[in-house]
């Protein structure tokens, strides 16, 4: 099973969160690690590291009264009091480890009520996880 680990930039803040599949199979994001607004190159790829190692992990698929409150860990790592806000600012992208290679997909904001979407003329395969922080950095500047 390919890894995959979300990024974002809330707020002025990178946060770096793994994705698990449910036993449905659906993907989620859980345990985010917040790094601050202008985290160095080498702290993201630490946070990649960890994040990825801890990802394509299987979970219980959330019951519904579980999926209320499930975004709330991204939010306090946004310092943000809701979904709306969070996504007000919020840039994305992915880091997938596909076949001993390393690629990023940006991903398009389009508000609290659809989420993001990968933008993919915009993946990089990049040959490892040094590059992939490099790229991190590049794609969700600093405003």
């Amino acid at each position: 099973m390919d890894k995959s680990v979300a990024v974002y930039r809330v707020n002025g803040t990178v946060v770096v969160a793994p994705m698990v599949r449910t036993t449905s199979g659906l993907g989620l994001e859980v345990d985010p690690c917040t790094l601050g607004a202008s985290p160095e190159r080498e702290a993201v790829e630490a946070a990649l590291r960890s994040a990825l190692a801890q990802s394509g992990r299987i979970v219980p698929h959330p019951s519904q009264h579980e999926w209320k409150g499930s975004f709330d860990p991204f939010l306090k790592a946004a310092g943000v009091r809701s979904l709306t806000a969070f996504m007000a600012t919020a840039q994305s992208l992915h880091v997938d480890e596909e076949a001993g290679a390393v690629v990023v997909t940006p991903n398009r904001n389009l508000g609290a009520k659809e989420g993001f979407e990968p933008v993919l003329t915009d993946r990089q395969t990049l040959p490892n996880l040094s590059a992939a922080a490099s790229a991190v950095l590049e794609l969700l500047p600093q405003t």
